[in-house]
């Protein structure tokens, strides 16, 4: 078999792993480039290291862009094979394409409007509703567990990855020649005992591992420690008479965050303030989860489902429907929560709110998400005095509180045991994360796991041949070309 690596190779964003199996072209998550440089970014996405014509499947661990945000392009420049993945996965992807698509054309009208004439500037949408339609016309979802043939000789496997509803690893049987193999991709790997999802499902045995590395060299807070920390502070900034402003991100961190709001509302532990949840996408996506209720762990069934209740509806919240009703909360005098994307603060109606509610030292900023280094998120947690919003500088006089209990990410510890635990490894390939964290996951898996078999550090573009005699590698013709516009892109996701 061969495997060559397109996306996400020394960094966290464009997802895009090639397997070619017995002549099979099959393409592990198909993402977008996110962060960095605009101009090389743009590059980035508009081509793939590859024929879209060629590939024969597109598996897709998740829903989030980065790992799908190219699969419309992917169609509209001659893709017409299969789209797999869970059920789940393929009702929350077609939300978050069709708002990416959005994005886009909305993001090409501003430029065509305000910089008419100047053609360096102009640029059609990489892809538009359309492209999305046919990209969700070709997919075909499968539940958890299932064995289901993918081609002759090649069976497929989804398990449940903890990260997000709907995520998946991808269990790849194969035979090659006389050989039975198995590769296992991770995806995103998610973490245990958190709210709403079941534990990552930890595969017992596989010859090659696909792994992300995220967060390699980071260890997370307990999410017990989430509890306590958003009592203290609804609590205080109630005492102050303030409101809360939570920038985040609208697939599962929103969807956490109200879970556990709700607990502490039935607990008893906070006062029943209302709650906006003051996004669009998030109110579409709020309602597939709602709808895959048999995809939430045993403690949502038992603290939620079980009483007939929801964990995202509920008496105090409220989810805006209309421009107008995002507008009054600015006028809303008494203490609440206000939810809002972008999670990073770099556009959507979280400015708004910011710019009306910055400025006000009775208020709190709570930040459940990581900040990429440049977004005006970041800023925020750097405690920036003035913060520049639509093109004035307001003072940052509110209280700032950050929560790093919320990741939804495996930390060091977390992928190290998930490895130890997969028998028979022959190959592992390292991807999805800077390079400190690659390179630290694979220094910890000779050295503290000491296991012996082969361990990579994917390059974009690299290419590697796995036989019985062993795997070799090659470099693309354009690794340097990549390698410096990878520079860039120096962002978690």
């Amino acid at each position: 078999m061969k495997i060559k690596f397109c996306g996400a190779d020394q960094n966290v964003t464009g997802s895009r792993h090639l397997l070619e199996i017995n002549g099979i072209k099959i393409l592990l998550d198909c993402g977008m480039f996110q962060g960095g440089n605009r101009d090389k970014i743009r590059k980035l996405n508009e081509e793939f290291l590859f024929d879209p014509k060629e590939v024969d499947y597109v598996l897709i661990s998740h829903a989030h862009i980065d790992h799908c945000g190219m699969l419309p392009r992917l169609v509209k420049m001659g893709f017409n094979g299969k789209v797999i993945s869970t059920t789940a996965n393929r009702d929350l992807m077609e939300v978050m394409l069709l708002d990416s698509a959005h994005i886009q054309v909305q993001d090409a009208k501003y430029v065509k409007k305000h910089f008419k004439g100047k053609s360096e500037f102009l640029r059609e949408p990489l892809y538009t509703d359309k492209d999305v339609k046919k990209a969700m016309e070709l997919f075909v979802g499968y539940n958890y567990f299932k064995k289901f043939k993918l081609h002759e000789n090649i069976w497929v496997t989804l398990y449940d990855a903890g990260h997000v509803l709907g995520s998946a690893i991808i269990g790849i049987d194969f035979k090659d020649g006389k050989e039975q193999r198995r590769l296992v991709f991770t995806g995103d790997l998610g973490r245990k005992y958190m709210p709403i999802l079941n534990d990552p499902y930890q595969v017992d045995h596989a010859d090659i591992l696909i792994t992300e590395s995220t967060y390699a060299s980071h260890l997370h807070d307990s999410i017990d420690s989430v509890y306590e920390e958003v009592t203290w502070a609804v609590n205080d900034v109630i005492k102050r008479g303030g409101k809360i402003i939570v920038p985040s991100f609208s697939f599962e961190r929103t969807q956490a965050f109200v879970y556990v709001l709700h607990q502490l509302y039935d607990q008893g532990k906070i006062p029943k303030i209302p709650i906006f949840v003051d996004s669009p996408l998030s109110t579409r996506i709020s309602k597939v989860f709602d709808k895959y209720r048999d995809y939430y762990d045993n403690e949502t069934f038992r603290d939620f489902l079980d009483k007939k209740k929801s964990p995202f509806y509920f008496n105090e919240i409220k989810y805006t429907k209309s421009v107008e009703e995002s507008k009054k909360l600015n006028f809303y005098k008494k203490p609440c929560i206000i939810i809002s994307a972008s999670g990073m603060c770099e556009a959507g109606r979280i400015m708004h709110h910011l710019k009306n509610h910055m400025t006000d030292p009775k208020n709190m900023i709570l930040v459940i998400g990581f900040m990429a280094q440049g977004t005006r998120g970041r800023m925020i947690v750097e405690g920036k005095p003035r913060i520049k919003i639509y093109g004035e500088k307001y003072p940052l006089k509110a209280d700032v509180v950050v929560l790093n209990s919320f990741s939804s990410h495996a930390d060091k510890l977390e992928l190290l045991e998930y490895i130890k635990n997969i028998s028979d490894l022959k190959n592992i390939f390292i991807v999805h994360g800077e390079e400190s964290e690659c390179a630290m996951l694979r220094d910890n898996i000779y050295n503290i796991l000491k296991l012996k078999c082969r361990v990579d550090v994917a390059d974009m573009g690299e290419e590697f041949e796995i036989t019985n005699k062993g795997t070799t590698s090659k470099m693309g013709k354009r690794r340097e070309k990549y390698k410096k516009d990878m520079g860039n892109l120096k962002s978690k996701v």
